[in-house]
C-alpha cells in the first residue's frame, strides 16, 4: 500500500510537506505543491481519513450502530445515511449490534477513543436507562449522538423516528372498515420499543371499532421469515378464526403469506394481509404485499442536517418524526 513516505519520496519533499499539501496548508510553495500532487496522482495514494482523524482526535467518520445487518431495515437504513453524510464529507463506520446489548456496551465503551465525528444507534431493541450516564458523557466529550427508530429525545438524545403508532392504526382500521374483522396482529410486543408501539397503534384501531382485544387473536414473532410462517401455521392449528393479519414487518407478513399458502387459505379472498415497511420486493411477490410506507431518505436527510447543524454550533431538533402512509396492493 502507498504510503507518505512513498510520495515524499517521488515528489523528493519531506514527509511533512505531503502531509500539508494534503491537508490543505497554504505553507508550500507552488513547485513543491505541484510535485507533491503529481507523485500522489502516479502513485495512485489515498490517504487514509481514519488514521488522519485519530492523529487529530476528531476524525471524518460517523458511526451508525445497527439492530441487525441481515434485516432489510437496517441494510436499507445504511445505504442512505452513508449517501446523505458522505455529501458533506463524512464516512459511516458501521457496526451491527446483533440485538446484543452488550454490544451497544462494548462499543460505546470504546468510542472515545476512536476520534469519531458522531454515533447514530438505530435500532429497534429497547436501549435500556442503564446506558443514559454514558450517552450523556459521549455528548458532554463533544460526540453528537443521535437515535433512530427508537425515540430517546425525552432522555437527552435528539431523534429521528417514523410514527408508528398512528401508523398501525391506520392499517388496522381499514382492515376493520372493509369488514375483515377478526384482526390478527403478529410482531414483537414486548422487547422492541418500536414493535410495541405499533401494538399499541393495533389495540387503539380495535378500541376505535368496538372490537375486543382477544388473546387468541396477538402473536408475538421475531422480525423474521420463519416466525410469521409459524405464527401462522398456529393460528391455524389452533382453529382460530380470522380474516385479516397485521404483520408488525413486511419479513414477518411474506412468512404469513407462505404459512397460509401451505394450508391452502387464499390471499385477500379468505385472509388479507398487510405489511409494514415497504421494502423493495413488497410490489413484486403476489399477491403484492399491501404495506406501510417508509422513508429512508428523508430520515438519512435528517441525520445530515443533523451533523451540519453541530458542525454550525446550532441545536439540534431534539424530535424529527416521519408519517407513514398505506401503500394498498393486492393482499388487502
Amino acid at each position: 500500500m502507498t504510503t507518505v513516505l512513498d510520495v515524499a519520496k517521488l515528489a523528493r519533499v519531506s514527509s511533512a510537506t505531503v502531509s500539508r499539501v494534503l491537508n490543505g496548508h497554504a505553507s508550500v510553495n507552488a513547485e513543491a505543491r505541484e510535485r507533491v500532487l503529481d507523485a500522489a496522482l502516479k502513485l495512485g495514494f489515498r490517504p487514509n481519513r481514519m488514521a488522519q482523524g485519530l492523529r487529530r482526535g476528531r476524525g471524518n467518520a460517523i458511526a451508525l450502530l445497527v439492530g441487525d445487518i441481515e434485516q432489510n431495515l437496517y441494510s436499507a437504513l445504511t445505504k442512505h445515511v452513508q449517501a446523505a453524510v458522505a455529501a458533506i464529507g463524512l464516512d459511516v463506520l458501521l457496526y451491527n449490534l446483533d440485538h446484543s446489548a452488550a454490544r451497544l456496551d462494548s462499543f460505546l465503551s470504546l468510542a472515545p477513543a476512536l476520534g469519531l465525528r458522531g454515533i447514530v444507534i438505530a435500532t429497534s431493541d429497547r436501549i435500556g436507562p442503564k446506558f443514559d450516564a454514558t450517552l450523556a458523557a459521549l455528548q458532554a466529550g463533544g460526540l453528537t449522538v443521535l437515535s433512530m427508530v427508537q425515540r430517546m429525545d425525552h432522555r437527552g438524545v435528539p431523534s429521528i423516528v417514523h410514527e408508528e403508532f398512528a401508523a398501525t392504526r391506520q392499517a388496522v382500521r381499514y382492515l376493520i372498515d372493509a369488514g375483515r374483522a377478526p384482526v390478527v396482529y403478529v410482531g414483537r410486543m414486548g422487547s422492541s420499543d418500536l414493535g410495541t408501539e405499533r401494538y399499541a397503534g393495533y389495540r387503539a384501531a380495535l378500541a376505535d371499532a368496538g372490537e375486543p382485544l382477544r388473546r387468541e387473536l396477538t402473536q408475538e414473532a421475531r422480525y423474521s421469515y420463519v416466525a410469521g410462517y409459524e405464527a401462522a401455521q398456529r393460528l391455524l392449528d389452533a382453529g382460530v378464526a380470522f380474516r385479516a393479519v397485521q404483520a408488525g414487518s413486511d419479513v414477518i407478513a411474506l412468512g404469513v403469506l407462505a404459512g397460509l399458502a401451505d394450508r391452502g387459505v387464499r390471499v385477500p379472498d379468505d385472509v388479507a394481509v398487510i405489511g409494514f415497511g415497504n421494502a423493495d420486493w413488497t410490489g413484486f411477490v403476489r399477491p403484492s404485499l399491501t404495506t406501510l410506507s417508509v422513508h429512508h431518505e428523508a430520515a438519512a436527510m435528517a441525520v445530515r442536517s443533523a451533523f451540519e447543524a453541530a458542525e454550525a454550533g446550532r441545536d439540534i431538533p431534539p424530535l424529527v418524526t416521519i408519517n407513514r402512509s398505506l401503500i394498498p396492493r393486492e393482499s388487502a
